[in-house]
């Protein structure tokens, strides 16, 4: 009956703009993440700042291969879905709620994470018997260690940004996440919506105070 099949829903990750000579990269790291997994009222925006923030990070100056145990796409995935439980957190700090416990995981919600792959992040820090792969509950063993490798990057993605950018800089742009309402009007549509206008970035961290601000702020910078 119909000449073409159905068109899936858009990538979000693949709309984020960009360095170009990233772009490669960045879809590697990025597709496959479902929608879903952004558990934030501006999705696009969120994509947006992964971008942003991945494209600051050291390791984003890393070629696309990589001769360690450990690939480039894996790493980059890994960063990206650190940044993921990063502002995800500090959302939560923001709007007086606890930290969630877990953070996306990078195979459930989609992001293209082989089994191999993921053992390769394993093996970075345990010594994994072959026998026991495959075997009853080693699934869910794998499954535990990646969020405890995405609690200790989520913290080392946040320490990185907080140096190379400044913390009124990263504290600014995590915060319009869900805060569009404080940037200036022209900001909102049209241009990418980051890095920041130097007045935007003033205008979060000291033209609306309160009590939200300053424990995001310490938890942030802490």
């Amino acid at each position: 009956m119909f000449s073409h099949p159905p068109i899936g829903p858009p990538d979000p990750s693949a709309a984020v703009a960009g360095a170009p000579a990233l772009d490669d990269r960045w879809r590697a790291a990025t597709a496959g993440w479902r929608p879903s997994s952004i558990r934030s009222a501006a999705p696009d925006r969120v994509w947006a700042w992964v971008r942003h923030a991945w494209e600051g990070l050291d390791g984003a100056g890393a070629g696309p291969e990589d001769d360690g145990a450990v690939g480039g796409r894996v790493r980059d995935l890994m960063t990206v879905a650190a940044l993921f439980v990063l502002q995800e957190r500090f959302l939560a700090v923001a709007a007086g709620e606890p930290a969630p416990a877990e953070g996306p995981d990078p195979r459930r919600d989609g992001a293209p994470l082989g089994d191999d792959e993921v053992l390769s992040v394993v093996r970075q820090t345990w010594e994994v018997d072959p026998a026991e792969e495959g075997t009853e509950g080693f699934a869910a063993e794998l499954a535990g260690f990646l969020q405890d490798h995405l609690d200790e990057l989520a913290e080392e993605v946040r320490e990185r940004l907080v140096d190379r950018r400044g913390p009124t800089q990263v504290f600014a742009e995590l915060w319009s996440l869900e805060h569009v309402d404080e940037l200036e009007p022209a900001d909102q549509d049209g241009e990418p919506p980051f890095p920041l206008s130097t007045d935007d970035i003033a205008w979060i961290v000291s033209g609306v105070p309160g009590p939200e601000k300053h424990t995001a702020w310490g938890w942030l910078t802490r």
